[in-house]
């Protein structure tokens, strides 16, 4: 994708909302830039070639230059959230303010989760860049600059690294990468070994092949672990009840659900969500 930047500009800073249902359409990567945001409304789901990761309200999200990734709902909340592009010579300039070990190490994680407090805080911060950026004038990049600074140092403070999953993925397969970017989107419907392969272009044994050799599993294993882990976000972040996440995500009915749930958490959907809430 080209650079959505304005010419002569190393930023560029935005609030979105757009209908739960909003998903990319296609695999993107930030090639030129970095990317941070946070999220205010919604729950999200982005893959990048080594992971998933699941993000909700009040998570900021960074996103390292030359990564590519996809994101997709998780849920029907609205989805709003602050966004921020910029360019490697802030980035630069944002090390020397920092220190570099400090930038690359925040740039590395997915997501952040803060307290209420400091998402306040934070929020605060992207107010304040977007207000710049929406009044540019000659002092904006400094203060921007800034702002970014005190951003990152607080979420090394004050941040917490949330778990991802690892994948396994080659991103040099781009057509098992694009067999994952369409299972993001129609796991539910539990695709054939036979659907898939025909969208990857591959014969059905080819296709399994190549599959485990990017994902390290089956295919059948692999869409397994996906509805689990989308489960356990789930469990933790709606009200829904067992049955209707089991038939959201597929499942032929809530027992097999379950059984598969314990097979890989080593408890039940209700004791993981009554642990888990309560911890």
């Amino acid at each position: 994708m080209p650079l959505p930047l304005k010419k002569g500009f190393n930023v560029h800073i935005e609030y979105i909302e757009k209908p739960f249902h909003y998903v990319m359409r296609a695999v993107d990567i930030y090639q030129d830039f970095y990317g941070i945001g946070m999220i205010i409304s919604g729950d999200r789901q982005t893959t990048t070639p080594e992971q998933t990761c699941f993000i909700h309200a009040g998570n900021v999200t960074p996103m390292n230059i030359g990564v590519y990734h996809q994101t997709s709902a998780l849920s029907t909340a609205p989805y709003k959230r602050y966004g921020m592009k910029f360019t490697p010579r802030i980035a630069r300039r944002c090390m020397e303010q920092i220190g570099e070990k400090n930038f690359n190490n925040v740039m590395s994680h997915l997501c952040y989760e803060l307290s209420s407090a400091c998402q306040i805080k934070v929020r605060q911060m992207f107010e304040d860049m977007l207000y710049e950026y929406e009044h540019y004038d000659s002092n904006s990049e400094f203060i921007i600059e800034g702002i970014l600074g005190r951003l990152i140092i607080t979420l090394l403070r004050e941040g917490k690294v949330k778990e991802s999953a690892e994948m396994k993925l080659n991103i040099q397969d781009k057509a098992i990468y694009e067999v994952l970017a369409y299972l993001d989107l129609h796991y539910a419907e539990n695709p054939s070994v036979e659907t898939l392969a025909a969208l990857a272009g591959l014969s059905a044994s080819h296709f399994m092949k190549r599959f485990r050799e990017c994902t390290g599993s089956s295919y059948k294993t692999y869409l397994k672990c996906y509805k689990i882990r989308l489960a356990q976000s789930l469990l933790l972040h709606t009200e829904h009840s067992i049955s209707r996440i089991s038939e959201e995500l597929g499942f032929c009915n809530s027992n097999y659900f379950c059984n598969v749930f314990h097979e890989i958490y080593g408890k039940s959907p209700r004791e993981f969500r009554k642990e888990h809430r309560h911890s």
